[in-house]
């Protein structure tokens, strides 16, 4: 059920991150490129719309895990699709944090913040996922040819 689910989760996070735009959340690091957002009810200092870079990375997600899902599902184990997700969502999670402000006085000092922190868990399981599919489409296929 989890991989018929995780084809629609990347557009609702997508429509999230628009959300978070709209109302100046999760606002990024100050930056000079040219596509910086200003966030004037937050401050006038040009910003890394780190809400957009999601809302496309999902968008492109929900593309790639329709596609697989359209033309695809047959070859992968179960719980293939769901370890994929997990892991492209949560790398590009952690990934993003680097560009954003901290959101708790407490996380400043940390290495890793809060968000980064929980989504490694979340690649790990979805690589276990992903590993295990491989290995089960494998003893799959090793039994169709034995037969």
């Amino acid at each position: 059920m989890f991989d018929k689910i995780v084809v629609v989760v990347p557009l609702a996070s997508m429509l999230i991150r628009f959300g978070n735009l709209m109302n100046s959340e999760i606002i990024g690091t100050p930056t000079n490129v040219p596509w910086a957002f200003v966030f004037e009810s937050v401050d006038k200092i040009p910003r890394h719309p780190a809400q957009l870079y999601e809302a496309i990375f999902c968008l492109f997600m929900f593309v790639l895990m329709y596609w697989l899902w359209k033309n695809k599902r047959d070859k992968f184990a179960p719980g293939f699709m769901f370890g994929l997700m997990c892991v492209l969502f949560f790398t590009e999670r952690f990934l993003v944090e680097f560009l954003k402000e901290v959101q708790e006085a407490w996380e400043a000092n940390m290495i890793f913040n809060m968000g980064q922190l929980l989504s490694i868990p979340f690649v790990l399981v979805g690589l276990y996922m992903m590993w295990r599919g491989v290995l089960r489409q494998a003893q799959d296929d090793n039994q169709k040819s034995e037969i």
